[in-house]
């Protein structure tokens, strides 16, 4: 018999990391990558962990391919390998890739909009940025998207660097450390190459690349006047956070529709009980339309595959069709919930659940069948290096207990992650709590100008700053919304608390303009004497308090009147938030 109290963690890993590139595949491959991120990070371990950002989660977004909608051009800068040894290295150098577009930029006053590249090819999250594209021409901006070293284009030492056997002396330069020296020496590049010494500089990152933006504000306040760190899960690390609430706030999303968690609690024994028999691994195969028979010991590998859609749903739960993560309809997590029916139970249950795996798998429908039985065993070198980085430095703890969340027991076993890890990557070390000494956790209030903006749909939001450490740090916690949805283009479907988030982003964003090129050109064209812009500063303040306000009342709006039993029931350190209702759509 299977032990199911095992590999939840490592598919967490493998689900977040994967998803990202089920977008243009069959849904054959669809099935095997449908691992986001940050999601569900080590399925070889006990209890899951964010080694994929939840590892795959985080990594499942930069796997979508889109076609082209945004301009740039591309440039390469000699970026330095190793900003911190005093020991030259060979190479001393790498091409680092950065997208430029200044079809709009002021080149005096305007700002530069620097977007910290996450865990994949930069080009995707360029065109799935599109509230920097929206507001570029509003502020006369430079528009930069910056690669992340190891990933996309930007290879140090070449593909084959995660060749086996590992050489992890080619691998020690990939780190959070060096990637934001990184980010840092290149708007130093670029000042001095566009002549703009004097101009401001604006960090955006969603999800890993949000966790950059606000590190970087951290670490480097001459680089950047300012960031919008849109779910940024920067406090998922150690025992900040219960290691179960990515979980639970998954469950939370499918349980706004009655019967539906509890549903997907009962469907995992009614997968057990099939998997027993012949006869009943050849009716999974045929309900789940598996590419492969399904045999004796290949039951865990639909469970992941299940549980993989259902960590990744929440997270793209958008009010309109997208094709960010995989082609999926608008509000996918309602959709799922309307093939369960309450009370079901069996192979009644089972047929109705591989519907909404059905939906979310193959919603094009250009797939004959699923590549179950394979789900997890192709990989990428986005996906290894990211298990690199999960290992080593981003330790982001994840457990299921059945319990509280619709699941199965996965508990977090630290001694277990490492030895995996020493396994894989030729005895790394993990340094589990490295985050929380080297960028403080939850202890910023000395930070600044950082807008952290967390969609109250996503799972990633439990690990994320959820109230302002320090009066010059913003938190947004928006309803209704999902994975960095402000950071997405306008779009008429938006929720109103999504465009008021964007409104005090934006009031942001110009009064950290106005004063970074103030004191930087220490002229009265800048100064506060200068009238001018004393209206305008006080413009923004106004549209500053006036956003809070309807923030406020739109989340009135949506909120019930009663916190959730599960949420009453953790430590007061963690500043759960209510539920959200929204139109019958969401947490």
């Amino acid at each position: 018999m299977e032990d199911w109290t095992k590999g939840h963690v490592d598919l967490h890993h493998r689900t977040v990391s994967r998803t990202r590139r089920m977008n243009r595949r069959t849904s054959a491959s669809h099935g095997a990558r449908a691992c986001v991120l940050l999601i569900w990070t080590c399925l070889w371990s006990e209890g899951r962990t964010m080694q994929g950002t939840g590892g795959r989660i985080l990594r499942a977004v930069r796997k979508m391919t889109v076609e082209p909608t945004y301009k740039y051009r591309t440039e390469w800068y000699d970026q330095s390998l190793d900003h911190f040894g005093s020991e030259p290295t060979v190479p001393s150098t790498f091409k680092q890739r950065y997208l430029v577009n200044d079809t709009w930029w002021d080149r005096e006053n305007g700002p530069i909009f620097f977007y910290t590249g996450n865990e994949g090819n930069v080009e995707m999250f360029c065109q799935n940025t599109g509230f920097v594209w929206d507001i570029a021409p509003t502020f006369n901006a430079l528009v930069v998207f910056a690669e992340h070293r190891y990933y996309g284009k930007s290879m140090p030492f070449g593909e084959e660097v995660f060749n086996t056997p590992v050489d992890i002396r080619k691998l020690k330069y990939l780190s959070v450390e060096q990637a934001l020296a990184d980010f840092a020496s290149l708007i130093q590049h670029i000042r001095v190459s566009e002549g703009a010494q004097e101009n401001s500089v604006i960090a955006f990152g969603g999800s890993y690349g949000g966790m950059l933006t606000a590190w970087l504000r951290l670490k480097y306040p001459w680089a950047v006047d300012g960031g919008i760190a849109s779910s940024a899960p920067v406090i998922q690390f150690g025992n900040l956070v219960p290691t179960g609430i990515y979980a639970q706030i998954v469950t939370e999303n499918f349980n706004m529709y009655p019967g539906c968690a509890s549903s997907i609690r009962r469907s995992w024994d009614a997968l057990k009980d099939e998997s027993k028999s012949d006869e009943g691994l050849q009716f999974l195969t045929d309900t789940f339309k598996s590419c492969k028979p399904l045999k004796a010991g290949d039951a865990h590998q639909l469970r992941d595959w299940l549980a993989s859609a259902y960590d990744v749903m929440p997270m793209v739960n958008y009010p309109y069709p997208t094709d960010f993560i995989s082609p999926l309809p608008g509000h996918p997590v309602e959709k799922f919930c309307s093939f369960i029916e309450v009370g079901a139970e069996g192979r009644e249950l089972l047929q109705q659940v591989a519907n909404g795996a059905g939906m979310y798998y193959n919603y094009s429908g250009s797939s004959v069948c699923n590549d179950i039985v394979n789900a997890f065993k192709d990989t990428d070198l986005d996906d290894i290096a990211w298990d690199y980085q999960a290992c080593t430095e981003m330790v982001m703890p994840m457990s299921t207990d059945g319990v509280n969340d619709m699941f199965w027991p996965s508990p977090w076993n630290l001694t277990d992650f490492r030895q995996g890890c020493q396994r894989r990557w030729g005895g790394a070390i993990t340094r589990a709590t490295w985050a929380i000494l080297q960028f403080g956790g939850r202890d910023i209030g000395a930070g600044s100008n950082i807008v952290f903006s967390n969609g109250l749909l996503d799972p990633w939001h439990g690990g994320s700053i959820l109230k302002p450490p320090g009066a010059d740090i913003v938190v947004l916690n928006i309803s209704g919304a999902p994975h960095h949805f402000d950071l997405r283009s306008s779009n008429p479907e938006d929720p109103p608390s999504v465009v008021a988030a964007r409104r005090v982003e934006v009031d942001n964003i110009w009064y950290w303009v106005l004063t970074g090129t103030s004191s930087r050109k220490g002229d009265r064209s800048y100064s506060w004497d200068t009238p001018s812009v004393r209206i305008a500063v006080m413009g923004v303040l106004l549209g500053l308090a006036m956003g809070s306000v309807f923030m406020a009342f739109a989340s009135k709006r949506l909120a019930p009147s009663n916190r959730s039993s599960e949420r009453e029931t953790q430590p007061e350190s963690y500043p759960l938030l209510e539920p959200i209702e929204n139109d019958g759509h969401g947490i």
